[in-house]
């Protein structure tokens, strides 16, 4: 928190309210993912009353909070990174504000209003909408091609991930509760909630549907959760650059490694200029950045040359703040222009030498070590306010996840097997560094339960009604981000 205090301390007042309510708006929405998303980690544990509700949100707080501690900042930086690397650099800070509070407003409205009707719906489809479609209307209206406006290739990914999750999330449940068929043959495991009276599972199916609750909790704090440090991180980048463009609390050491895998990737370049020549010629690698600064041209023709001198220019640095801020500013433009083109680099030598692609892969992690990174207080606020958002809101998406998806309500074994199918499926995401929806996956995964019983089925009505929000959320989101983009930069000029 020093480097925060330090630069409220250095701000304008103007600047500390807008700063504080982008924070309070960006806690909000990771309040409201609490009410969609974590509501799905203990729906069966509520439902099947395997565990009172006030535990079960406890428990969901506590593993949520775990989940994001120990879940990494893969996924946050993958939403960073959404927005181009133009976007990100530009000096332009009352556009990048009025873009911070356009997404903002576009993911928050629409979440509300969804969770309102108890429907399902994805927070990361919202966030992710919401990013696209003010980064479109900002590079629209600055100047850049429709191509240009927004890290296309992160979004492609990003889809692919949403809708694979669910498919696979389904198809897992479908199996296991297959085998589960033929392998489990007592009654006592199907039963469904309040039959015959009986109030709770038996001490298995309890300790299973508890268990896979938590895991469920856990996976989802180590995804989601990332989500909402992503765009904390944007809102600080954004607003406080020379403050959080590098890790100001980062050891002499972190630098050091920093500054010797510049050196390396410069000495690679040179070593290997006759095949980097070659990529470059056939557009396997392409320009990073198309923006100037005082280091070096931030171009693929000049990338040696801005690689080499981050080497020089952290040579003998003890800290960050020995850099003035607007180096710091640079260093990070430089940094994130040189990773990404030797991720590219790191691409086309995977067919061409795959040792030399494992070098470039193990140098560009020490090379980004101080400029992707989370302060702590940003992971611990995210935590709290997911499991506040649980407390809150889950009694909505309990019932629909409970009696609505499938065509009779769900019985004690699919909701364990549902749940640990949920859990695996995040968990695997979260390795790969790929935003999911919690939502879709559990509600999958329930359905895939449902389809597997002999006298099981679906609910069209609610899996139609599911589905449209799948395939609305983001169009809309992104139509909305703009156009609220749009409004304010009239409202506020700078259009």
């Amino acid at each position: 928190m020093s480097v925060f205090w330090d630069a409220i301390n250095n701000i304008d007042n103007f600047t500390i309210a807008l700063l504080l309510l982008s924070l309070g708006i960006a806690l909000f929405y990771e309040m409201i993912n609490g009410f969609h998303d974590t509501a799905n980690a203990v729906a069966m544990i509520i439902y099947t009353n395997s565990m009172k509700a006030g535990y079960s949100v406890i428990m969901a707080g506590i593993m949520n909070f775990l989940g994001v501690i120990l879940g990494g900042i893969g996924v946050a930086y993958v939403i960073v990174h959404l927005l181009p690397l133009d976007i990100m650099v530009s000096s332009d800070q009352k556009a990048t504000l009025v873009m911070i509070f356009s997404l903002l407003i576009s993911a928050v409205v629409w979440n509300l209003g969804t969770w309102y009707v108890g429907l399902p719906v994805s927070s990361s489809h919202s966030l992710i909408g919401s990013i696209v479609g003010v980064s479109v209307a900002f590079g629209m209206m600055h100047g850049f091609t429709f191509s240009q406006s927004v890290n296309w290739k992160v979004v492609y990914g990003i889809l692919m991930a949403l809708a694979l999750s669910p498919l696979f999330g389904f198809g897992m449940a479908f199996l296991i509760m297959k085998i589960s068929r033929k392998l489990v043959k007592h009654p006592k495991f199907y039963k469904t909630p309040g039959v015959d009276g009986k109030k709770k599972p038996n001490f298995w199916m309890r300790t299973g549907i508890i268990a896979t609750g938590a895991g469920v909790s856990f996976a989802h704090g180590s995804n989601d959760g990332q989500k909402g440090i992503g765009l904390i991180m944007i809102i600080l980048i954004g607003i406080l650059p020379t403050y959080y463009a590098l890790n100001m609390e980062a050891h002499q050491y972190k630098i050091m490694q920093t500054r010797d895998s510049a050196a390396n990737l410069a000495k690679f370049y040179a070593d290997n200029n006759e095949t980097i020549t070659r990529l470059l010629n056939e557009k396997q690698v392409i320009s990073a950045l198309k923006i100037e600064n005082s280091i070096s041209e931030c171009n693929v023709n000049q990338v040696y040359n801005t690689t080499l001198d981050i080497s020089k220019k952290l040579d003998g640095l003890k800290t960050y703040s020995e850099l003035t801020k607007d180096d710091r500013w640079k260093m990070h433009t430089a940094v994130l222009c040189s990773d990404n083109f030797f991720g590219q680099v790191e691409r086309a030598y995977k067919l061409i030498d795959k040792d030399k692609s494992e070098y470039i892969a193990d140098q560009r992690k020490q090379l980004i070590i101080s400029t992707e990174y989370v302060p702590f207080w940003v992971i611990i606020a995210v935590a709290l306010m997911l499991g506040i958002g649980t407390m809150i809101g889950y009694k909505r998406v309990v019932l629909t996840i409970g009696e609505k998806i499938g065509s009779k309500p769900i019985n004690h074994m699919q909701g364990t097997v549902s749940q640990a199918m949920a859990m695996v499926t995040i968990l695997l995401a979260n390795f790969a560094h790929a935003p999911v929806s919690t939502t879709h996956i559990v509600s999958s995964s329930v359905a895939g339960t449902m389809v597997a019983e002999p006298d099981g089925g679906v609910q069209k009505k609610t899996i139609n009604t599911i589905l449209l929000a799948w395939i609305f959320t983001l169009p809309v989101t992104s139509l909305m981000g703009a156009g609220i983009y749009i409004s304010l930069s009239y409202i506020t000029k700078i259009g």
